[in-house]
């Protein structure tokens, strides 16, 4: 008999009406209702453990989030061992005994979930070969290629040194305008066979580093606010700048500081401040909802987006939008240890809400850019921000163009 089918088989809330199996008949021995009773106990911990687990090494696949199976394993967890509402299903009443909770529902949630994960990972690992034969069939072709360049050439080198051994103007000159076209013949072709070379990668490499950067963020988050942490910044930031160097495409990066957040801290106390930075970090994930924007907190009260595909005008726009979403917060009043109201006056009554704003510098990748430098340049558009009044975005300029910082930005950053 199986575990599930020992358990109860069929959940008494079953569609079809099918009734659950009759718990054990008071009048059993007392020893072995105790028995019972104990193995029960020792299987559904181990259950709730395994589900515990299952559900903190969840990753996204292409059905579900990893975030989304995290709170279907604990809702299921709950379920399983405390007799709590199915997932999904708030309705229910709290069954006391394991015979009235839904085991197939259980199984059919743990079953799904393992079958989609097996596709999603058989699916990145094929991508991940095709990719690798892609590189192998690319350097093969070059190899190749090259070969016949060299032979090309050399064919046509022994021609002009035999000219020139010749010490016949008429010849070497011949030889000489031969040479120099099959050159830039030879070079013609070898940059039009590396930019159709690198189309081909492209298309595979953007999925791919999709796919890569995804099970990354997993791994990298800041606990306060649920977003990727500074150590996940510096990865992507890098990881952003090889994919432009190598696909030429853009990407833009916004630099944001809460304004005055001191002042939030001191006036309001910093559960205030923790709780105005988990609203801020809400808005940010509602803003940027595409796989390949990145959003993080750079530290304390600044936080950081890459938006990869996204030219400065566009990235402007988001920022714009950003900026008004957060003027319509109102941080909730944090309460003390007896439930009520944390006071911020002198007299006793409570302190108005605070209102955060933020101010916000953003800067487009350019040819040259390392990390260092376009993280420089989105903190100088930031601290123009700071110096036009907050609440406010700015563009970096050029990197042709003087820098806009100033030795007293750091100190209006910190504001």
């Amino acid at each position: 008999m199986s575990m599930l089918s020992f358990l109860g088989g069929k959940s008494a809330r079953s569609s079809q009406g099918a009734s659950a199996p009759a718990p054990p008949l008071p009048g059993a021995p007392q020893d072995e209702r105790d028995a019972l009773s104990k193995e029960t106990g020792i299987v559904l911990d181990a259950l709730g453990s395994l589900l515990q687990m299952y559900g903190k090494h969840a990753f996204d696949t292409d059905i579900r989030s990893g975030d989304e199976i995290r709170r279907l394993s604990h809702a299921w967890m709950l379920h399983a061992t405390m007799g709590a509402p199915r997932p999904g299903h708030a309705d229910d009443r709290p069954s006391a005994g394991v015979f009235y909770r839904d085991w197939k529902g259980l199984s059919q949630f743990l079953g799904d979930s393992r079958r989609d994960e097996g596709r999603y990972v058989t699916r990145a690992l094929d991508d991940m070969r095709s990719v690798v034969w892609a590189f192998v069939a690319a350097i093969h072709q070059v190899v190749v290629e090259e070969h016949e360049e060299t032979r090309i050439a050399s064919d046509h080198m022994g021609r002009m040194r035999a000219a020139v051994e010749s010490n016949s103007t008429d010849l070497i000159k011949r030889e000489a305008l031969a040479v120099v076209s099959v050159m830039e013949q030879l070079m013609e072709h070898r940059k039009e066979r590396q930019r159709q070379q690198f189309a081909v990668l492209a298309d595979k490499l953007k999925h791919l580093g999709r796919e890569l950067e995804d099970a990354r963020r997993e791994s990298a988050l800041d606990p306060l606010t649920g977003l990727a942490n500074r150590k996940a910044f510096d990865e992507y930031i890098t990881r952003s700048i090889e994919l432009h160097s190598l696909l030429g495409q853009p990407a833009s990066l916004m630099m944001i500081d809460v304004d005055n957040f001191k002042d939030i801290n001191d006036s309001h106390g910093h559960p205030a401040g923790d709780i105005a930075l988990r609203q801020i970090a809400n808005v940010l994930s509602r803003t940027f909802l595409r796989r390949v924007d990145f959003v993080c907190r750079y530290g304390g009260d600044e936080f950081a987006v890459i938006l990869q595909e996204t030219r400065l005008a566009n990235a402007q726009l988001l920022a714009e939008r950003l900026r008004r979403q957060v003027q319509e917060l109102r941080v909730l009043a944090p309460v003390d240890d007896e439930g009520s109201e944390a006071v911020g006056m002198d007299d006793g009554t409570p302190a108005a809400a605070p209102m955060p704003t933020v101010s916000i510098g953003v800067a487009e990748l350019t040819v040259g850019d390392d990390a260092v430098a376009w993280v420089k340049r989105a903190d100088s558009a930031l601290y123009q921000s700071k110096r036009a009044g907050r609440d406010t975005v700015s563009t970096a300029p050029d990197p042709g163009a003087s820098a806009t910082g100033s030795p007293g930005d750091a100190a209006l950053a910190s504001h």
